[in-house]
């Protein structure tokens, strides 16, 4: 994402307005960017110092040069750069200095320094020829670490990037952000949901009065520690709200040295497009999971759930399988938590203690988190399952006969 130096932002009251590219500066800049994509994409083996000047020798006009220094460093955030590994620079400069260290302790009044002669018998000792020795010796510094590979994107992608960098600098100030959602698909909320959970951020959801749906995180400038950590969580989290269609965030941000508070928003007549628009659905484990368990000789259907649950405390749950007695037509829920937070487990637990889930619910949490399965025994519309690498589809359906 791009960094303070580079965020272009004007303010409007207590606005603050992201310059969003507009038509005019990308067609300027589509030749720019093309040109600095083209330069990255045939330059593997080049030291950076040497692609840096090729970077700058791209012309543009002066009054965009604040955006080209953005392009340019999300360009550089998508390359790999490190030392050859044919040598250590660490060991030839040890070798080397040590040599001329004592070379100088030894010198007569009327020697001089015999330069050319400690390369040589470093590269001796060190099976090296002089000549690498001497390009080899700073080889490690920051100049000097070569190109070993360049993830492409399209010209048109990274200027839509470019925007979403801007929003996503902008955050990393935040103090709190709200995000409504107003008769979005369920399948995008879940992911939304998800999405806040996966990344660790501490959030509540609940319902406006108009009956959107309201998602309230913590930002990063209202923790005691770990801001750029849980900032750059956040950062992350935007796309996962740029994949919803009707959606309305407004952030409250500490801007500037005074730290005055003032306020982002972020809709869909902004623009702002994430990476990737389609809605995720199930993990690839839980479609594993639903492939196996739909091979068992049982009463029970599964399939991904889509239906958002209200509930007391968190006020919103969305599992991600529901299961059906093809008999009774009974349906129990599965959350899975075997990528997420201990802290989010521990939460859904303490929701199920204090209040009654209208349906049964099984929590599928992974072993790493460690969980015990005792703590929902006393609990008979949800049942807490302790998986070791994955699901057991029946160890699932032993629980949910058992329940029936």
């Amino acid at each position: 994402m791009l960094t303070s130096d580079l965020l272009r932002v004007r303010r409007k009251g207590d606005l603050l307005l992201p310059r969003y590219l507009d038509r005019a500066t990308r067609q300027r800049m589509l030749p720019i960017v093309e040109a600095l994509i083209g330069i990255l994409g045939s330059s593997l083996g080049t030291r950076r110092e040497d692609l840096d000047g090729l970077l700058d020798a791209v012309p543009y006009p002066p009054k965009d040069r604040l955006v080209v220094l953005g392009l340019k460093k999300l360009l550089l955030d998508r390359a790999d750069f490190a030392v050859k590994d044919e040598v250590d620079p660490e060991a030839i400069r040890d070798d080397l200095f040590r040599r001329a260290a004592k070379h100088r302790r030894e010198l007569g009044a009327r020697e001089t320094f015999d330069r050319e002669r400690l390369v040589a018998e470093t590269a001796e000792a060190l099976g090296l020829g002089a000549e690498e020795v001497a390009k080899s010796l700073f080889s490690d510094l920051r100049a000097n670490e070569q190109l070993q590979s360049f993830a492409t994107i399209d010209a048109d992608a990274l200027l839509d990037r470019y925007d979403v960098a801007l929003a996503q600098g902008v955050l990393l100030r935040a103090t709190k952000v709200q995000i409504a959602l107003d008769e979005e698909e369920p399948g995008r909320v879940r992911q939304l949901f998800r999405a806040a959970r996966f990344h660790g951020l501490l959030h509540r959801v609940g319902r406006r009065a108009d009956d959107a749906w309201l998602v309230e995180l913590d930002g990063p400038l209202s923790l005691f520690s770990a801001v750029q950590k849980y900032g750059l969580k956040l950062a992350l989290f935007l796309p996962s709200v740029l994949r919803c269609h009707r959606y309305r965030l407004r952030a409250e941000v500490l801007w500037g040295k005074r730290k005055e508070r003032l306020w982002l928003e972020i809709g869909p007549e902004h623009g702002l497009r994430p990476r990737d628009e389609r809605v995720t659905g199930v993990s690839p484990e839980l479609r594993d999971f639903v492939a196996r368990f739909a091979s068992l000789d049982c009463a029970w259907s599964v399939a991904p759930n889509d239906e958002i649950i209200a509930l007391p405390g968190e006020a919103a749950c969305v599992p991600d399988l529901v299961f059906e007695n093809q008999e009774t037509g009974e349906q129990v829920f599965l959350e899975a938590f075997g990528f997420w937070s201990r802290q989010a487990v521990w939460q859904r637990i303490e929701t199920l203690r204090d209040h009654d889930f209208p349906s049964r619910i099984i929590l599928a949490v992974g072993k790493q988190l460690r969980v015990s399965e005792e703590l929902l025994d006393d609990r008979e519309a949800a049942d807490l399952y302790v998986y070791k690498t994955k699901m057991n589809p029946r160890r699932v359906l032993e629980r949910l006969d058992a329940g029936a």
